[in-house]
């Protein structure tokens, strides 16, 4: 079934679309829409006038105020007291009761410095003398194996010291034979050698001796 309400709303809205077409195209629906606006309002703007600087106040008078006067005092002198004078003290007669203080004792001597100690005598260079001189037995050498094999030959000289017992303590060699071997050989030989003590004014001093030793192959 055709619904008539349907038809009926349709056909409002048609009309209604027709009319305002027919109002545009007739010129009254832009009365309309200009009746609507509101009018331009115009505004004009006008500037505030600027406050004018107001006057500068007066300066005020300086009032000076006076010095304070200021009082000034002398002093007054002072007077001076006299010094107090010392009363002479009159001297007490000893008390019997007072006890007389100790005597103090008396101080020790100072102990007299110990004496330095001597220098301990310096011990003489023993005296050069001869090898006769001291009356040494005579040194008897080992001749060297290895030097006899090798045919070394040579003179020795060695310097020897003895004490006052006639002891040999020191040793040296003054002339090599030019082999370290024999050289050795005549330093001990000089070692064992016996001396009498050398007199000297009748004291026995030590001395010093030169010993020659040589070496030939017969």
């Amino acid at each position: 079934m055709f619904d008539q309400r349907f038809f009926k709303i349709t056909l409002a809205v048609l009309l209604f679309h027709a009319g305002l077409l027919y109002l545009i195209q007739s010129g009254m629906g832009r009365k309309m829409t200009e009746a609507v606006i509101a009018p331009e309002i115009i505004a004009r703007i006008i500037p505030l006038e600027q406050p004018k600087p107001a006057a500068p106040e007066p300066p005020k008078p300086k009032t000076e105020t006076p010095p304070k006067q200021v009082k000034v005092t002398t002093p007054r002198p002072t007077p001076q007291q006299p010094k107090p004078v010392p009363q002479p003290v009159a001297a007490l007669p000893p008390s019997p009761t007072a006890i007389e203080a100790p005597p103090s004792p008396p101080a020790p001597p100072t102990p007299a410095p110990a004496p330095a100690p001597e220098p301990a005598p310096v011990a003489a260079a023993p005296r050069a003398v001869g090898i006769g001189e001291i009356q040494c037995s005579p040194p008897q050498p080992s001749y060297p194996a290895q030097s006899r094999r090798m045919g070394e030959t040579g003179k020795t000289v060695v310097r020897l010291t003895t004490d006052e017992t006639g002891k040999v303590i020191k040793t040296s060699v003054v002339s090599s034979s030019g082999s370290s071997r024999l050289d050795n050989a005549a330093v001990e030989a000089v070692q064992r050698m016996r001396c009498k003590p050398y007199m000297d004014n009748g004291r026995a001093i030590a001395v010093t001796a030169q010993q020659p030793i040589g070496f030939e192959l017969n």
